[in-house]
């Protein structure tokens, strides 16, 4: 099979034109309103892209960083390729498909590209490539037999050492082909069975970053016509004329029915001498407490903020929260302390401030928050843990390919029980690297929506060079999770 694919992208070679086209000029350009269908900015891998770690493999590396989804061709005659199903966009009327792609390094005059339309067999398909001298190509798989329809050609809307967005808008009966918003080409479109959506990007002999992929549906029923002396008119189509059709984005917005509550545990004290008292937990809870209130939309109102509480105090919190908190409402649990991790029994726990050292009956163990949080019916919870927890609290395994309707609204509908934490095994220091990180990653969040899954992969990775800890996130194993993701709402 992948084989196969590679000979099918080494297709896209020599060429010839369509014919020319009588293209309809519009006095005033309508403007389609547009929904998000699926997107995916590369925060994590929910959508289970492959992952090839370096030198594991002779021909290709391919591996999710810092928002990027990076492919890299070691053979400048190879040709690497990662395509996906479930897409889903065979079933809107009109569409399109988005990606942002850059040429990293390597042969520049090499291809980097965008595959859609894909049937299952690969005997059809569509793609168009660029590379890093300016130019860009355009071809049809038809019945497996290549259709080439622009060749090799500058264009001046090709950015050689930037991201380069690439539109493919399906209107009606044509395609039409931008560059960095700019038009290219259009041609007609044919008909895709249901399971044509087969999409993704390849790398000849180059090394590529794909910073996000998203399908959005045209409403072409949703006109609005420009006015008459607007300049946005199209003519037929030129080396540097813009969009036939303007479009405008009607953003995702969640409708968040319920109320948010926190628990936010700090324990820096101990009573008993055998535990060694820390110094920032307070500290690190008390700028949680601040960032969710004055930023995302808390009310201390619905905060329970413990200051070196006992394991009968967290309890009644847990109990307080289970009486209040309705199924329509959010719920955030955040714990800064001492944790310690029981390799014997597979268990982490949490050490409040009654705790002792060697008698564990004073300790909260993880078994007893799943416990806990089985019996707060919440549609969203989000456990954050700065302490040694260990990984038992976490669903042992990860879905396969996941839905492909990732939107935040999609997320935010579908109950959720997950959770983060500083790290499992190791001791986690006194002035926590993960604490600094993730309150940081809240403040300086502009984004209107953060998903719990974007928030922690944009800062994990610094939390790991700057500590000897792997910090983890994770579906909370058989607590009631059921896909979704908490979501911070700006205000």
């Amino acid at each position: 099979m992948k084989y196969f694919y590679l000979i099918l992208l080494c297709l896209f070679t020599s060429i010839h034109l369509f014919g020319q086209t009588d293209y309809k000029v519009y006095s005033a350009v309508p403007t389609y309103a547009k929904s998000i269908y699926f997107s995916d900015e590369f925060e994590d891998n929910t959508n289970e892209w492959t992952i090839v770690p370096y030198l594991s493999d002779d021909v290709r590396e391919s591996k999710i960083k810092k928002g990027e989804y990076r492919l890299t061709s070691y053979d400048k005659d190879e040709v690497v390729v990662e395509i996906k199903s479930g897409f889903g966009y065979t079933d809107l009327d009109d569409y399109e498909i988005e990606v942002a792609i850059k040429h990293n390094d390597y042969q520049r005059s090499n291809a980097n590209g965008v595959v859609w339309a894909m049937s299952p067999d690969g005997n059809n398909a569509y793609g168009i490539a660029f590379n890093a001298i300016g130019e860009y190509y355009i071809q049809e798989l038809f019945d497996g037999q290549e259709n080439d329809l622009v060749p090799w050609t500058y264009h001046d809307a090709v950015l050689r050492d930037d991201f380069n967005k690439i539109t493919i808008r399906k209107i009606e009966d044509w395609y039409y082909l931008f560059i960095n918003e700019q038009f290219v080409y259009m041609f007609p479109f044919e008909e895709l069975h249901i399971n044509d959506d087969v999409t993704g990007f390849f790398a000849e002999g180059t090394a590529i970053a794909i910073d996000y992929i998203k399908v959005t549906e045209v409403l072409t029923d949703k006109i609005r016509t420009a006015p008459a002396t607007s300049s946005r008119v199209a003519v037929q189509p030129t080396n540097n004329t813009r969009a036939l059709v303007r479009t405008e984005t009607t953003n995702t917005t969640v409708h968040a029915n319920g109320d948010y509550y926190a628990l936010i545990i700090g324990v820096q004290d101990y009573i008993d001498n055998s535990v060694k008292d820390l110094r920032f937990p307070i500290r690190d809870a008390t700028r949680i407490h601040d960032v969710l209130v004055g930023k995302y939309g808390f009310t201390d109102n619905h905060i329970i903020f413990l200051k070196n509480p006992t394991r009968s105090e967290v309890f009644k919190a847990f109990n307080t929260l289970r009486a209040n908190v309705k199924s329509t409402d959010n719920l955030l649990i955040f714990y800064a302390g001492h944790g310690y991790y029981d390799q014997k029994v597979n268990e982490g726990y949490w050490l409040p401030s009654d705790a002792v050292e060697g008698d564990d009956s004073g300790w909260i163990a993880n078994s007893s928050l799943s416990t806990k949080l089985k019996g707060i019916d919440s549609k969203h919870t989000l456990l954050i843990s700065d302490a040694c927890f260990g990984g038992s609290i976490f669903k042992p395994s990860r879905s396969a390919f996941a839905n492909a309707e990732k939107s935040i609204t999609s997320y935010y509908e579908k109950k959720s029980r997950k959770g983060m934490t500083s790290g499992t095994l190791k001791t986690v220091p006194d002035e926590s690297v993960f604490a600094k990180y993730l309150i940081k990653t809240l403040e300086e969040n502009n984004k209107q929506y953060l998903s719990s899954s974007s928030l922690f992969y944009s800062f994990n990775e610094a939390v790991a060079n700057n500590s000897l800890n792997a910090p983890q996130y994770g579906v909370l194993f058989g607590v009631g999770d059921e896909g979704g993701q908490f979501i911070f709402i700006k205000k």
